[in-house]
């Protein structure tokens, strides 16, 4: 095969071309994508353009068109030129040099730190921050991960520069998604806010899935997004515009469908760009593998107007349908009839979503509240949730939003009261709350110092008409799961009581505190007015371990240290004009 006279120029995209020339430069990149080593290929920061080049010859390698014999690959392999470097020993470089040096310390670390991230299947001794007995275990891929995590199945993010996260047992990376351990990946769908299209197609070529079927519902304004199918035949890309000002289509969530008909839902806080993965604090919630539901379950769905069985005690199948309804796309209707055809009785949390519109509090179909929101989520506690006098809610935030001149206005006086409401209670009152979101001190020493604060876009200026927030807020302080330094991007929310043992729920989600995420009351409360799209899980202990409470430290835990670390006389939280 002769070389291509453009050489390393060479711009073309058509296979017929690779099939009759060589070209080292690309073949050497297509080698490493094929043989999974994605972090060495992303250390190049490739050129759009290179990268699609890679991508089509390695699919050309894989499916037996091109086939380099072990000659040509080890020239290539040895080759100097094409690229800055040797790829793989710049990944060698980067990263396993870091962790060689002072070995012996990097694994008493990770020692310590595999004790500290408790189990929830006594691997560990009970509480967190008491001593801990060292336990042995093999390296657990994400499946076995996400069984051994059950029945809740929620995650953090790992700390690319806090090593000592990286093997614990509640830690999983966004690649992590697509490992084949949760099955032979037929297609999936993302949604989210801010997406890096290289990025994302690298996490897909870790694990060779990078051919696969992807839908990409997006947010942000993209020119990459919107040119990308006429590059990448199986990806689809649909941008939904914001309804109104402040509005976003802000949830984060991927949907796999599996080659064996089972499907996967994951609701999770990360931008799909590289830095929220990096040294962020992300949440991720994995479901159970949802079967087929039988022929005989299938045969009671009819003609579509109903769900069906197949549904989860929490309705979480239902409300999850009628969330991807609302976007009235029909590039979601396939979507929408797998997940009509799947048994998602094995799921065991509730769906909280927010739609963008005016949804009107007294329907037609005579429902108290709509479905939506911060409505829904104390529609779900009143029927599930218990409480007492001197719980404490927690809202815990990488965003603020215009909250109004006093705490009664939206902030204690609606979503601290919905998130207030419990079983048994007639009537809804303000909670005690208080809002983790960190200071400017706590991002100065983040792990990029200052640079740390560019995922926290809360402003001076919003915070000028809203300075009695200072008095509600409290610093990240996440010691006891090793992300102090790690700026938090997710968002939660829980009621916890006094001596913070106990916790009646917890809620992991996209929405910030803000009304476009939530909601608020318009026109004398007959409607519920939301701005954004927004997906959350509600974690209820009735649901997972049949009792009223969650044992924190034990059966939950959360992302942060409790007691809460109040701001001090001369803290201020941390505005992202201090990057201007």
């Amino acid at each position: 095969m002769k070389d291509c006279k453009y050489g390393s120029t060479c711009f073309r995209r058509n296979k017929h071309h690779f099939l009759e020339f060589s070209h080292p430069n690309i073949e050497k990149i297509a080698l490493q994508i094929n043989n999974g080593e994605i972090e060495a290929v992303m250390s190049l920061e490739l050129k759009p353009n290179l990268l699609e080049q890679a991508q089509l010859v390695a699919e050309l390698m894989e499916s037996g068109e091109l086939i380099l014999d072990d000659r040509r690959k080890m020239e290539i392999s040895g080759e100097k030129t094409g690229v800055k470097r040797n790829a793989s020993a710049m990944a060698q470089s980067d990263n396993e040099a870091e962790i060689e040096e002072n070995s012996s310390q990097q694994k008493e670390k990770r020692i310590k730190a595999t004790a500290v991230d408790e189990s929830f299947h006594a691997k560990m001794t009970d509480d967190v921050g008491s001593s801990t007995k060292m336990v042995v275990n093999e390296k657990l891929n994400p499946l076995q991960k996400i069984e051994a995590s059950a029945p809740v199945c929620y995650f953090l993010s790992s700390i690319e520069n806090v090593p000592e996260t990286w093997d614990q047992s509640l830690t999983l990376t966004f690649s992590d998604l697509l490992h084949p351990s949760l099955g032979v990946l037929q297609e999936s769908v993302q949604f989210n806010f801010m997406v890096e299209l290289g990025w994302l197609l690298a996490q897909y070529c870790q694990h060779k899935v990078q051919r696969k079927p992807m839908l990409v519902i997006y947010g942000t304004e993209s020119e990459e997004l919107a040119a990308a199918q006429s590059r990448v035949p199986t990806l689809h890309t649909i941008r939904v515009k914001p309804k109104y000002p402040f509005g976003s289509h802000h949830t984060k969530m991927s949907m796999m469908s599996y080659e064996d008909g089972n499907l996967r839902i994951v609701v999770h806080t990360g931008n799909l760009i590289e830095s929220d993965w990096e040294d962020r604090t992300q949440g991720l919630w994995i479901s159970p593998s949802c079967p087929p539901l039988s022929s005989k379950d299938n045969e009671k769905i009819g003609d579509g107007d109903s769900i069906g069985d197949g549904d989860s005690i929490t309705g979480f199948k239902r409300d999850l349908i009628r969330y991807l309804e609302s976007y009235s796309l029909s590039a979601l209707k396939p979507w929408i009839e797998k997940i009509r055809q799947a048994d998602m009785s094995s799921i065991k949390v509730c769906f909280i979503p927010s739609s963008p519109g005016s949804h009107a509090i007294q329907s037609e179909a005579n429902e108290k509240v709509p479905k939506w929101g911060h409505l829904h989520l104390s529609w779900l506690l009143q029927q599930h949730a218990s409480s007492e006098a001197d719980d404490s809610i927690i809202m815990q935030c990488s965003s603020i939003g215009s909250l109004g001149p006093s705490p009664s206005s939206w902030l204690a006086g609606e979503l601290g009261v919905s998130m207030g409401a419990s079983s048994g209670v007639t009537k809804l009152g303000q909670k005690n709350v208080q809002v983790v979101y960190p200071c400017f001190q706590d991002v100065k020493s983040s792990i990029h110092g200052l640079l740390g604060g560019g995922c926290l876009p809360y402003s001076h200026q919003g915070h000028n008409k809203q300075t009695w927030f200072t008095g509600f807020l409290h610093k990240w302080r996440s010691d006891s799961r090793l992300r102090t330094t790690a700026m938090p991007h997710i968002k939660s929310y829980a009621r916890v009581s006094s001596d913070m043992s106990r916790a009646s729920f917890f809620v992991l989600t996209s929405a910030n505190v803000s009304k476009a995420a939530w909601g608020m009351r318009i026109n004398k409360d007959t409607k519920l007015m939301i701005q954004s799209f927004e997906a959350g899980v509600l974690f209820l202990p009735k649901f997972l371990f049949g009792e009223m409470t969650f044992k924190l430290g034990k059966q939950l835990r959360l992302p942060y240290d409790l007691p809460l670390t109040k701001y001090g006389a001369g803290d201020e939280p941390w505005f992202i004009d201090n990057l201007r």
